[in-house]
C-alpha cells in the first residue's frame, strides 16, 4: 500500500517483504535457466496491470489497508504470494513467476515515484 500518509517504517517494512518475495521467484527464474520469460510483453503487462488493481485497492478501500497493518495479515500475505506464485509455477510454469516479479517491480517503481514526489501518483486530484 502506498499512501503518502503512511510513516517511513510502513514502507520500509512493505519494501523488505516484497523483496523477499520477489529474490526467491527470481532464484527459481535463474535456477530453472527462465528469466528469459521476463521479457516477454504477456507477463510483464499482466504483472503491472495487476499491481496497479492492487494498489488501488488499497487505497479505495479503508479496511483493506486497515487490515494490511496487522502483522498476521502482512506476513501471511507475503506468505500466501511466495506460496501461491510457486504454486501456479508448478502449475503454468515460468510464466507465472514472471507476473509476480513485474507486479513486484511496479510496486517498487509506484514506491519510489511516492518518495519521490511526496504523494502517490495513482491519487487523483493530488
Amino acid at each position: 500500500m502506498l499512501d503518502s500518509q503512511i510513516p517511513m517504517p510502513t514502507y520500509r517494512r512493505d519494501a523488505v517483504l516484497a523483496l523477499c518475495v520477489l529474490t526467491v521467484l527470481l532464484g527459481v527464474l535463474l535456477t530453472e535457466n527462465a528469466l528469459w520469460t521476463l521479457a516477454r510483453p504477456g507477463p510483464a503487462l499482466s504483472g503491472l496491470m495487476c499491481a496497479l488493481f492492487v494498489e488501488g485497492v488499497f487505497l479505495r478501500a479503508d479496511t483493506v489497508a486497515r487490515l494490511w497493518e496487522r502483522p498476521t495479515v502482512q506476513i501471511g500475505s507475503t506468505a500466501a504470494l511466495l506460496i501461491g506464485g510457486l504454486l501456479a509455477y508448478l502449475a503454468v510454469g515460468p510464466p507465472a513467476l514472471a507476473v509476480l516479479c513485474w507486479g513486484l517491480v511496479t510496486y517498487f517503481v509506484l514506491l519510489v515515484a511516492v518518495l519521490v514526489l511526496g504523494r502517490n501518483p495513482l491519487i487523483a486530484g493530488t
